[in-house]
C-alpha cells in the first residue's frame, strides 16, 4: 500500500514538473521568440538585400563545386576554396558543414544573396533564443528578475554591432553554425542524465559544431567546466562523448580530408615568430573589450602588429588588461570566500570568456590580427559575467530601477542604430571597402578588394592606385599581382601585364593568373606555339580548368593540329558547357575558321 502510494505521489510530481516545463515553454514561444524575431528583422531587415562580398565570391559564386548537390560527399574531403581546375577544395581550414549549407541554398535559390542572408539571420535569431534559454536555465530559477535579465542580455547579443559581420557576411556562416550546434549540445548536456544513447547524441552534436568551424572545440571545454562545477556525476560519460567526437573529427579532417593546421603566411601577424606575436596580445584583448563597449570603428580587415614597447600600443593596453583581469579574479575570489551561490556561475562564464577569447589571441597565428566575428563566442561569456554581477548587486540596483531601465533603453537604442548603420555598410563591396579603408590603413587585402570594385566600376586609374598599394604592402601575395596585371593589360602594356601574372603564379599558383598568361600569350602576343606549351604545363596542375583546355584547343587549331584541337575543345565543353565552347567544337569539327578575336570569359 505504501509502495503504491509512493508511486502515485511520484507520478503526480512528474506530471506537475512536466506541466511547469510546458508552461515555461509556452511562455517562451508565446512572448520571447516573437519579440526576438521582430526586433531582429527590424534591425537587420535592410541587410537582406545586400550583395555578396569578399570571400563570398570565391566560396559561393565562383566555387563551381557548391553549385551541385551531387558534390556533398566531396565537401568532407577538402577545405572550402575551389582553385579553378584542380577538381578539389583547398585551403587551410576544415568547415565542411558551411559548404554543405552553401550548396543546399544554392541548389534551391541559385546565386540570390537574399536567401543566404535570410538563412543566416534566422540562425542568428535562433542562437539568441538558445542563449536566452541557457541564461534562464543557469541563472537563479523562479525569479522574475532573472528572466528579465536573461532577456536583456540576450537582446544585447542579438543587436550588438560587433556581431554585424557574423550576421551579414555569408562566409561567416561558419560562426553562426558552430554556435548553433554548440549551444544545442550544451543545453542537451545540462538536461537529463547521460545514458549511452544520449552520450552518442551529444558526441554527434559536438561533432557538428566542430565540422562547422574548428572553434567548436570551445564548447567541449565549456561543457567540461560546467559538468565539473555542477554535475560531476556526468563527468566520465562526458569525457567518453568527447573522446568519440575527437576521434571522429580527426578521422574526417586528418585521415580523409588531409587538412592540417597550417597558415597561408599572408597576414603580417602570421609572418612573425611566436615570441614577437606575444607583444600584440594586450592590444588584441583591449581591442575586443573597447569595441564591445564602444563599437564605433568597425572594419572587416585588420592586420596591425605591435612591434615595439610603446606606451600607446603595448603598455597602455597591458595596464588595461592587467587591471581588468585582476578585478575579475578578485571578484571571483570574494564570491568564493563568501560562499556566494553565484560563485560557480561567475567562474563558468569567466572560463567561457577566456576560452572564447584565448583562441583568437594569435597564440596560434590566424589570417587577421582581429576580426569582429571572432568575438561571437567570447561575447556570451562576457554577457554571462555581467549577468552575475547584476544579480549580485540586485538590492542596490532595485533602488535605481527606473533610472537603470531608462539607461538600458538608451543602450539598446544606441546599439541598434549603430548596427543598422553598420549593416548598411555591407550593401556591396564598393560601399564596404570604401568605408573600411578609411579606418584600416595598409590592409593589403582591403586595398586589393577596393581596387577590384573600382575596376568593375570602370574607374581604372583609382583601381590601379589601390592595387599598387596592396602590392607594396604584400609583395608576396598573388591576387594583388594578378589584378595589377589586369590593369596593365587594360592599358595595353602586354609585357608588364604578363610579368605581373607570372609573379602571381610564382607567389601562389593562382589559377586566374594561369588563365591570364595563356590568354595574353595566345591573343595578346599572337604566339600559339608558346601558348600551347604553357597550357600543357599548366594543365598538369589544373587538369579541370576549362579555360586552359579552350586555349589549348585554339592553339592546336591555329597550329593545324586538328585532332588534338578537337579533343581539347571537347574537354573544355565537358568541363564548362557554354555557347562559346560549343562554338569552338563545331567549328573545329567542320574545319571552319574560328574568330580568334573573342577571348574566353
Amino acid at each position: 500500500m505504501i509502495s503504491l502510494s509512493m508511486k502515485i505521489t511520484k507520478i503526480c510530481y512528474d506530471i506537475k514538473k512536466i506541466t511547469l516545463e510546458m508552461n515555461k515553454l509556452q511562455t517562451f514561444f508565446k512572448y520571447f521568440i516573437p519579440i526576438f524575431f521582430l526586433i531582429g528583422f527590424i534591425i537587420y531587415g535592410a541587410s537582406l538585400f545586400n550583395h555578396f562580398v569578399w570571400d563570398d565570391e570565391e566560396q559561393i559564386l565562383n566555387n563551381g563545386l557548391v553549385h551541385s548537390i551531387t558534390n556533398l560527399p566531396r565537401f568532407f574531403q577538402g577545405s572550402t576554396f575551389n582553385t579553378g581546375g584542380t577538381g578539389s577544395l583547398t585551403g587551410i581550414y576544415y568547415k565542411p558543414l558551411m559548404t554543405v549549407f552553401f550548396t543546399l541554398l544554392y541548389t534551391i535559390f541559385g546565386a540570390n544573396p537574399f536567401f543566404f542572408h535570410l538563412f543566416q539571420l534566422v540562425f542568428h535569431l535562433t542562437n539568441t533564443c538558445l542563449i536566452f534559454v541557457l541564461f534562464r536555465k543557469i541563472f537563479p530559477q523562479n525569479k522574475k528578475s532573472s528572466q528579465i535579465l536573461a532577456f536583456f542580455l540576450s537582446l544585447v547579443f542579438l543587436i550588438h554591432p560587433i556581431n554585424v559581420e557574423t550576421v551579414v557576411y555569408s562566409s561567416s556562416l561558419q560562426d553562426i553554425l558552430y554556435m548553433f550546434f554548440g549551444l544545442i549540445s550544451l543545453l542537451f548536456l545540462i538536461k537529463g542524465r547521460l545514458s549511452l544513447k544520449r552520450a552518442l547524441t551529444l558526441s554527434f552534436l559536438l561533432l557538428l559544431s566542430l565540422l562547422s568551424k574548428e572553434t567548436g572545440i570551445i564548447f567541449i571545454l565549456v561543457s567540461i567546466i560546467y559538468i565539473y562545477l555542477y554535475q560531476k556525476e556526468k563527468l566520465k560519460s562526458l569525457i567518453g562523448s568527447v573522446f568519440i567526437t575527437l576521434i571522429a573529427y580527426s578521422i574526417l579532417r586528418f585521415g580523409i580530408a588531409q587538412v592540417f593546421f597550417n597558415n597561408q603566411g599572408l597576414s603580417p601577424i602570421t609572418r612573425i615568430p611566436f615570441l614577437e606575436r606575444l607583444l600584440s596580445i594586450p592590444k588584441i584583448i583591449t581591442f575586443y573589450l573597447t569595441t564591445f563597449i564602444f563599437p564605433a570603428h568597425l572594419s572587416i580587415s585588420q592586420h596591425w602588429v605591435v612591434k615595439s614597447f610603446t606606451f600607446t600600443d603595448f603598455y597602455k593596453p597591458l595596464i588595461i588588461f592587467l587591471i581588468t583581469f585582476l578585478a575579475l579574479t578578485i571578484y571571483q575570489y570574494r564570491l568564493y570566500r563568501s560562499k556566494n551561490s553565484l560563485s560557480k556561475l561567475f567562474l563558468f562564464f569567466y572560463c567561457w570568456f577566456i576560452f572564447g577569447l584565448g583562441l583568437h589571441l594569435q597564440i596560434f597565428s590566424l589570417d587577421m590580427t582581429v576580426a569582429d566575428r571572432w568575438f561571437y563566442m567570447a561575447e556570451v561569456g562576457l554577457l554571462g559575467m555581467a549577468g552575475v554581477l547584476i544579480l549580485n548587486l540586485k538590492t542596490v540596483i532595485s533602488k535605481f530601477s527606473l533610472f537603470l531601465f531608462i539607461l538600458a533603453a538608451i543602450i539598446i537604442t544606441a546599439l541598434s542604430i549603430r548596427t543598422i548603420s553598420r549593416s548598411l555598410d555591407w550593401k556591396n563591396g564598393l560601399t564596404l571597402y570604401s568605408k573600411d579603408e578609411r579606418i584600416t590603413l595598409n590592409s593589403f587585402d582591403l586595398e586589393n578588394n577596393l581596387g577590384v570594385e573600382l575596376y568593375r566600376a570602370g574607374r581604372f586609374q583609382e583601381a590601379k592606385i589601390h592595387f599598387e598599394k596592396s602590392v607594396e604592402v604584400a609583395p608576396f601575395w598573388w591576387t594583388n599581382w594578378n589584378n595589377l596585371g589586369a590593369i596593365y593589360e587594360q592599358e595595353k602594356d602586354i609585357k608588364r601585364a604578363k610579368e605581373a601574372y607570372l609573379t602571381a603564379i610564382k607567389n601562389g599558383q593562382y589559377y586566374l593568373s594561369y588563365e591570364n598568361v595563356a590568354k595574353i600569350t595566345f591573343f595578346g602576343e599572337n604566339n600559339p606555339k608558346e601558348a600551347k606549351k604553357f597550357v600543357e604545363d599548366s594543365l598538369r596542375f589544373l587538369p579541370q580548368n576549362s579555360t586552359l583546355w579552350l586555349i589549348l584547343a585554339l592553339s592546336d587549331y591555329k597550329l593545324n593540329i586538328k585532332d588534338e584541337a578537337l579533343s581539347a575543345a571537347k574537354n573544355a565543353y565537358i568541363l564548362a558547357p557554354s555557347n562559346q565552347t560549343y562554338y569552338v567544337v563545331t567549328k573545329i569539327q567542320a574545319g571552319q575558321p574560328i574568330d580568334f578575336g573573342t577571348q574566353p570569359n
